[in-house]
C-alpha cells in the first residue's frame, strides 16, 4: 500500500516538473512511511511513497522499471494471485528482479497488454504505467474501487495521484469548489465518481482505465459486476449436472454446503501474504467474524466501541475472538475523538460526512504499533444483502398494498407516541416507507431514499443565492437513479428499467458500483492509510462477489431476514449470540454528543462560518437545524455532523492556500 502520483507533458517536461512531482508525493507520506521515490525522463516524472508490505527489500522499491527501461510503473495496493501471475510470465521467458507484486504488472503488459492484464489481476490496486516508446500513460483502479486515483487535465498536461491535495502541491492544479459536487454530498454524504469536490480534479471511476496517447486522454471502464446469467456461468462450473437441474433447493444446497464457503476461505488466505505483522478489524458482527474465523488462532484482532451500550459492540467483538483465541485489543471511543475531525477531513479530501469516520481514524491509529496490515469484514453487505434498507424494500411493497387511510393512521400514531424519531423502533421504518412513498411519487425510485442525508430542498435552503444558482435544474437524486436503472438494464436487457429497481439483485448492483466505493471503500482507504495501516477486505474478493450475484435473489434473501447465508455458516464458525445479534453498523451517537460533550465547540465552528462569509451558504444557515436538535423536536446530528465536516473541509482546501500538512487537533 502506498501513495503514488506524477505528471505528463505532451510537449516535454519543464526543468522545474520533477520537483514538482516531488512536492506532491511528500504530500502522501503518511500513505507510504517507509521510503520515497522520484523518476523521470523526458516527457513523464512519477512520485512514490511506500508503505512496505511484501518483498521488504530496495528491490521492491519504486518506481520500478522493466529489463530495459522502457516501461516504469508506481502501484498503490496488493496483488494477490502475483506468485502464479509470475509462474506463468517465467515459462514465457521473462525474467524477474524482486520478490513484490508490482513486478507482474510490468512483465504482464509487456506479455498481455493492459486489456488482457487486467482481468487476469486479483487484488486492490491503482496504478500508471508509462510506455515511454509509445509516449502512453495508462492509469487503472481496481473493479470495486478500493484504492483511490484522481486526476487533472491542465493545457498540455495529464497530472495523477492518490489524493487530491497532492496535484495541489504541484502548483498547477487549483483547489476550486465545485458546487454540484457540494449538493451529492449532502445528499448522499458522499460526492459520486467522477467528481471529486473540486472543479478542476476527477476521480477515477472504480473498474476503469484512462489512457493518454496521441495527445489524446480518456478513460473507459474495464469492469462491472456481471448480470445474473453471466454469473450464473461462471459460478455453475462448480455443480454437477443433476445440482444445476434441482432448481432452486439443489442451488440453496450448493451453495450454503460448498463451494461458496471455500471461496471465502480462498479469498482470505490469498490476503494473508505480507512481510509484516497482521491482524483482524473485528466490529461485533458476522462479516467481520467470518473473515478472522478463516485466519490462523494467535492472530491479533481489534475493536472499538463507545459507553453507551445501544452504540457499542465490543462484548460481541471480544466474544469472537476469545472464541478465535485472538489477541485481542478493545478500547472505548471518547467524545473527544471530535478534536481528531481537522485531521479526518484533511485525510478524506472530499466533502465527505460519514461520520464513523471517527472511529475508524482512532481504530486504525490504535492499530498501528501492532499490525502493518488488518483484514476486515467491509464489502458482505453489499455482496450477500446485509443492510436493513434490503429488508425495508419488502415492507414498502407491503406498505403500498396497505389501503391509504390506514399508513395516514400510522403515520400520525408514529409522530404523536414519537414526535423525536427512535434509533431503530417501528416509528423509524413507518417515517422511511412514507418517505419513500413520497420519493416514488417525484418519479424517483423508492430505494434511493434510503440513503439521502438532506432532501433536496432541505440543501437549497442552506445556500447563498449566488450559489444556489450553480446548482439549479440539478436533482442529486439522478445519480443513484440512473445507478439502479443501468443495473435493471443490464440484468434484464429491458428498455422499461424502472420496472425492476424494486428487485434485490438491483439494488445490489447499484450499491457496488455508488454507496460502497464513494462510502465506505473512501472511508476506509483514508482512514487506515492516514495511519499507515493496510485494510484488505475478503468480500471484496471479485470471484466471491461474482458467485453472490450468481445467487437467485430468493436464495440470498428468501425473506427479511438479512444475509441468511453468511449468517448460517457463522452458526458453525462463530459464537452463537454474534452469529445471531442483530446488524448494528459502526454508528456514532452524534444525537447525544451535539447536546452534550460537542455542544460548545461546535456551535463556535458555526456562528464563525467561513461557508456564509465567503457567500456559499446563508447567513447563520445552520441555526434552524441547530435549535430543533438542542430542543429535542428532532434528531439532526448527522446532519449537523456533515454541515461541520463541510465547514472544515472548505476552511482547509478553500478559504486561502489549501493546507497541505496534517492540521492539528481541535482544542
Amino acid at each position: 500500500m502506498c501513495g503514488i502520483t506524477g505528471m505528463l507533458r505532451w510537449q516535454g517536461l519543464d526543468p522545474e516538473d520533477p520537483a514538482r512531482v516531488k512536492r506532491a508525493a511528500a504530500v502522501l507520506a503518511h500513505r507510504g512511511p517507509d521510503g520515497e521515490g522520484l523518476w523521470h525522463d523526458t516527457h513523464c516524472a512519477l512520485g512514490f511513497r511506500r508503505l512496505k508490505v511484501i518483498d521488504l527489500s530496495p528491490a521492491g522499491d519504486q518506481p520500478m522499471a522493466n529489463e530495459d527501461g522502457t516501461l516504469r510503473v508506481v502501484f498503490n495496493g496488493e496483488i494477490y494471485n502475483f506468485r502464479e501471475l509470475r509462474a506463468e510470465l517465467e515459462k514465457s521467458g521473462h525474467a524477474f528482479r524482486s520478490k513484490s507484486d508490482t513486478e507482474v504488472l510490468l512483465h504482464g503488459y509487456e506479455q498481455w497488454g493492459i486489456d488482457a492484464l487486467l482481468p487476469k489481476l486479483r487484488g486492490m490496486f491503482a496504478f500508471a504505467l508509462w510506455d515511454a516508446p509509445k509516449r502512453r500513460l495508462v492509469l487503472a483502479r481496481d473493479p470495486l474501487g478500493v484504492k483511490p486515483l484522481y486526476f487533472a487535465e491542465r493545457g498540455d498536461s495529464v497530472l495523477f495521484a492518490s489524493e487530491p491535495k497532492a496535484l495541489f502541491a504541484t502548483g498547477l492544479v487549483e483547489a476550486e469548489i465545485d458546487p454540484v459536487a457540494v449538493h451529492e454530498a449532502l445528499t448522499y454524504r458522499y460526492v459520486p465518481a467522477p467528481r471529486s469536490g473540486f472543479h478542476e480534479v476527477e476521480k477515477l471511476p472504480p473498474g476503469s482505465l484512462a489512457d493518454a496517447v496521441g495527445r489524446m486522454f480518456v478513460y473507459r471502464r474495464w469492469w462491472k459486476p456481471p448480470t445474473d446469467a453471466e454469473a450464473w456461468k461462471n459460478a455453475a462450473r462448480g455443480m454437477t449436472a443433476m445440482q444445476q437441474e434441482s432448481g432452486m433447493d439443489g442451488i440453496a444446497t450448493w451453495i450454503a454446503e460448498h463451494r461458496w464457503e471455500g471461496v471465502l476461505r480462498a479469498a482470505v488466505k490469498r490476503r494473508l501474504l505480507a512481510d509484516v505483522p497482521l491482524g483482524a478489524w473485528l466490529s461485533g458482527g458476522i462479516d467481520s467474524g467470518l473473515v478472522a474465523s478463516f485466519m490462523e488462532p494467535g492472530m491479533r484482532s481489534f475493536a472499538a466501541g463507545f459507553a453507551q451500550p445501544e452504540w457499542d459492540e465490543r462484548a460481541l467483538a471480544t466474544a469472537t475472538a476469545a472464541h478465535l483465541k485472538a489477541q485481542h485489543t478493545a478500547f472505548e471511543v471518547p467524545a473527544d475523538v471530535f478534536k481528531f475531525l481537522p485531521q479526518v477531513v484533511w485525510h478524506a479530501d472530499e466533502p465527505f460526512f460519514d461520520s464513523s469516520c471517527l472511529p475508524a481514524f482512532a481504530l486504525a491509529e490504535r492499530t498501528k504499533p501492532l499490525a502493518t496490515v488488518v483484514l476486515s469484514g467491509d464489502g458482505g453487505d453489499e455482496a450477500f444483502a446485509g443492510y436493513q434498507r434490503y429488508a425495508g424494500m419488502k415492507y414498502y411493497t407491503q406498505w403500498m398494498k396497505t389501503p391509504r387511510f390506514l399508513r395516514a393512521c400510522f403515520v400520525a400514531l408514529a409522530k404523536a407516541l414519537h414526535p423525536t424519531p427512535s434509533r431503530q423502533g417501528w416509528d423509524r421504518l413507518v417515517r422511511w416507507l412514507e418517505k419513500c412513498r413520497q420519493t416514488e411519487e417525484e418519479r424517483f425510485p423508492p430505494y434511493v431514499s434510503a440513503l439521502t442525508l438532506f432532501d433536496q430542498a432541505q440543501a437549497r435552503a442552506l445556500y447563498h443565492p449566488e450559489f444556489a444558482v450553480q446548482t439549479d435544474g440539478l436533482d442529486a437524486r439522478e445519480d443513484l437513479a440512473n445507478a439502479l436503472k443501468r443495473a435493471a438494464m443490464e440484468i434484464h436487457n429491458t428498455d422499461e428499467p424502472g420496472k425492476f429497481c424494486h428487485e434485490l439483485g438491483v439494488q445490489q448492483r447499484a450499491d457496488l458500483v455508488t454507496y460502497l466505493p464513494g462510502d465506505v471503500l473512501h472511508k476506509v482507504d483514508r482512514m487506515s492509510m492516514a495511519h499507515g495501516v493496510e485494510v484488505r477486505s475478503p468480500f471484496l474478493d471479485v470471484d466471491l462477489v461474482t458467485l453472490a450475484l450468481s445467487i437467485p435473489d430468493a436464495v440470498r434473501m428468501p425473506g427479511k431476514r438479512t444475509k441468511p447465508l453468511l449468517r448460517a455458516l457463522a452458526g458453525e464458525r462463530l459464537p452463537p449470540q454474534v452469529a445471531q445479534s442483530t446488524k448494528r453498523g459502526f454508528g456514532v451517537p452524534l444525537d447525544e454528543w451535539f447536546r452534550g460533550a460537542l455542544r460548545k465547540e461546535a456551535q463556535a465552528r458555526f456562528e464563525d462560518s467561513h461557508l456564509a462569509t465567503d457567500g456559499i451558504f446563508r447567513p447563520r444557515y445552520w441555526e434552524n437545524l441547530w435549535n430543533e436538535h438542542q430542543a429535542g423536536t428532532a434528531n439532526h446530528g448527522e446532519r449537523l455532523y456533515a454541515l461541520l465536516a463541510l465547514e472544515l473541509w472548505h476552511r482547509t482546501f478553500l478559504s486561502g492556500k489549501p493546507v497541505l500538512e496534517r492540521p492539528a487537533p481541535l482544542g
